[in-house]
């Protein structure tokens, strides 16, 4: 019986120690290149996120001392013993002058509950709550319930009295005639208007 001879391959020492020396050369550059490319990322996302805030919209301040109220009320009685209201789709109201309100499409009603309210209408207006004065400009409309209307520019209400006042023009028309002039008063709960500068009258006869 005879053995087999076995002989085993040699070991190439010269290639072993290459490869050896390039798997190092690997680490080494992987040890200062993966901190490098950390860095970069981490840069980059510095950035996006400063990017980010710039271009984010600012935040309302909390401290605007604007209000803006839709739908705004406010109600009293005038010294005859008849209620008023006066309304607007928006109202403004400056905190730093609390008092003044500065009202869009107002609406005022004298009298609501009487046979013959009286409605004034205007474009814009402002009510002060210490004085009860109510400013309306542009496109005034007045109508007394009685069938008088009246149209002006500018008109001034003391909503305590019921006295009201204008200085910008008037035109008038009701069942009696028709009056234009360039100021008015209005008094005695409206049963009289006093006319002043450029009265001009018209009387229906029939």
């Amino acid at each position: 019986m005879t053995e087999a001879a076995h002989h085993a391959e040699p070991i190439d020492r010269d290639a072993a120690f290459a490869r050896w020396r390039q798997r190092r050369s690997l680490i080494q550059r992987m040890r200062i290149g993966l901190p490098l490319v950390m860095a970069v990322i981490t840069l980059g996302l510095v950035g996006m996120v400063a990017a980010s805030a710039m271009r984010a919209p600012k935040p309302l301040k909390t401290d605007d001392p604007i209000i803006r109220m839709v739908g705004a009320r406010f109600q009293g009685r005038v010294e005859d013993g008849r209620s008023f209201l006066i309304g607007a789709q928006q109202a403004v109201r400056d905190e730093r002058s609390p008092s003044q309100v500065a009202l869009i499409e107002p609406i005022m009603v004298v009298g609501a509950e009487t046979a013959t309210p009286r409605r004034i209408m205007a474009r814009k207006g402002s009510y002060d709550e210490k004085t009860q004065l109510l400013r309306l400009t542009g496109d005034v409309r007045i109508d007394d319930g009685a069938g008088n209307r009246v149209a002006t520019n500018d008109t001034t209400i003391d909503t305590r009295t019921g006295l009201a006042v204008g200085q910008k023009g008037i035109e008038g028309d009701g069942p009696v005639g028709q009056v234009s002039a360039d100021s008015y008063t209005v008094k005695d709960k409206g049963d009289r208007i006093e006319f002043r500068g450029r009265v001009r009258t018209r009387v229906n006869t029939d």
